[in-house]
């Protein structure tokens, strides 16, 4: 396990996290990295080995779904169906997170949760996901940190107390502090014409 320290609002340590979080990537590792609600895990959406190892990371359900994270609409279009009332949400709440539950297109891997016509997009707004996503060309998983059924970390100090339990820990982590306590993102499912707020 390697840990990386850096400050997120540096856009030189930023470009150095990232670099550091792809080769890591690119062998199918996962990363532990903040987000703009807490810190979370990424893993190539591209890789079986590193799918298995996000859910066995985390003790999670395999019949649990993950979701994706994607850097603009345009590449959240290769992937799921797009709909103007996502559009809508979104220019309403400006600030707020969402996560879009749509239906899936043939571009998202089919060993990526294969019972679901669905999958779930999210478009993270901080600056280290935001550059993560654009250098590395393709989705990753997106998913909190946290060990399943235990609370969502702000601090690597309190994931590694977590992971200590259980003896289990990623590839790389990136640590940049503490981050501010914030709401998960809303989870929104879009079927057509249909809405329903799943969180």
């Amino acid at each position: 396990m390697n840990i990386f320290k850096f400050n997120p609002r540096s856009k030189l340590e930023t470009q150095e996290a990232v670099s550091k979080s792809i080769e890591v990537l690119q062998k199918g590792g996962i990363i532990i990295h903040p987000t703009d609600t807490c810190y979370g895990i990424a893993a190539d959406i591209n890789s079986k080995r590193a799918i298995r190892k996000v859910y066995q990371f985390k003790g999670r359900d395999f019949n649990n779904p993950l979701f994706i994270i994607t850097p603009n609409i345009t590449q959240f279009k290769k992937y799921g169906n797009w709909n103007s009332l996502a559009g809508k949400m979104i220019k309403q709440n400006p600030k707020k997170m969402y996560t879009f539950v749509v239906f899936r297109k043939r571009t998202v891997p089919r060993h990526l949760n294969p019972d679901f016509d669905t999958v779930g997009i999210q478009m993270p707004k901080c600056l280290f996901s935001q550059t993560l996503l654009k250098k590395f060309k393709s989705p990753v998983i997106g998913t909190s940190a946290n060990v399943s059924n235990q609370p969502v970390v702000y601090s690597i100090r309190d994931l590694l107390t977590q992971l200590k339990r259980v003896n289990r820990y990623p590839d790389l982590i990136l640590d940049a502090g503490r981050i501010p306590i914030k709401k998960p993102s809303s989870v929104v499912a879009i079927k057509g014409k249909n809405i329903k707020i799943l969180r």
